[in-house]
């Protein structure tokens, strides 16, 4: 394990210094925030090999609103987070992550690189497909349920039966109260479900990557939210053989593999 860490922090180290991609954005998933980026270890790598931290945009009454806009003033390459109501609709989520990306373009008037974990990266596939209002050249999915989720179908079900009702009396009713509608969104694909709307809609022609959890030889370690076929943009109906495709050992949540994965894809 240590060789391995070792190698993986050489190759990133030795990177050349002019990188391919100016303005990053990545977006959470379900039940995070903007901050988990940095609480999970993938920012700070990022900032190791050069990219500037230009800080969170939050929704406000007034819209998109970054507290800190001179943490990227005048830097070459800058990556912002976004925070997005997690538990809403999959589409309310998408025109949200608009306003944060026209306030992002407008400061760096440059082509931007989306990353998404998780339901994140529905969310920017979304936007992409319905409301491209800005130009962006690279998608990056990170254990993504392109074709949904097996734990979508079961919390759906749950809220909807006596089970979600117990759950509200026992104080669990959290994870599943109001959040119906994303549950329902990220069900596994079938017609007449949206994510098999979604993966039949025109893709804009740009770069899109699919890193993707592969524990192997554990098998006793691995992604319980979403399984790998379907982290796989390759297996989407309007992207088939288009995603190139990275494999990170690693539970479903984001951590300092991906920030390394992430250096890499980005550099030049």
């Amino acid at each position: 394990m240590l060789r391995f860490w070792l190698l993986l922090t050489f190759s990133v180290l030795c990177l050349p210094s002019t990188l391919f991609a100016k303005t990053l954005v990545l977006v959470h998933g379900f039940q995070s925030n903007g901050m988990s980026w940095r609480m999970s270890g993938v920012t700070p790598v990022l900032q190791q090999v050069g990219w500037r931290d230009g800080g969170n945009f939050l929704l406000t009454s007034m819209g998109s609103y970054n507290p800190m806009p001179h943490l990227g003033a005048g830097a070459e390459n800058v990556f912002y987070t976004v925070d997005l109501p997690s538990r809403a609709p999959v589409a309310l989520q998408a025109s949200l992550l608009d306003t944060h990306l026209q306030q992002i373009y407008q400061h760096r008037q440059e082509p931007l690189v989306l990353v998404g974990h998780s339901a994140g990266g529905v969310v920017a596939r979304h936007w992409l497909v319905t409301t491209p209002s800005v130009p962006v050249d690279t998608l990056i999915t990170i254990a993504t349920p392109h074709l949904g989720s097996l734990l979508a179908n079961i919390a759906e079900r749950t809220t909807d039966s006596m089970l979600g009702t117990m759950a509200d009396k026992t104080g669990l009713g959290k994870w599943t109260k109001d959040a119906e509608n994303v549950y329902r969104d990220l069900r596994r694909e079938k017609p007449g479900r949206f994510l098999y709307w979604l993966n039949h809609q025109p893709h804009p022609p740009l770069r899109y990557v699919s890193i993707v959890r592969d524990n192997q030889p554990r098998p006793d370690q691995f992604d319980v939210a979403v399984p790998r076929y379907s982290q796989n943009m390759n297996n989407v109906f309007a992207l088939h053989g288009v995603s190139e495709v990275v494999a990170v050992k690693g539970e479903h949540f984001t951590g300092v593999a991906d920030g390394y994965a992430l250096a890499r894809l980005l550099a030049w």
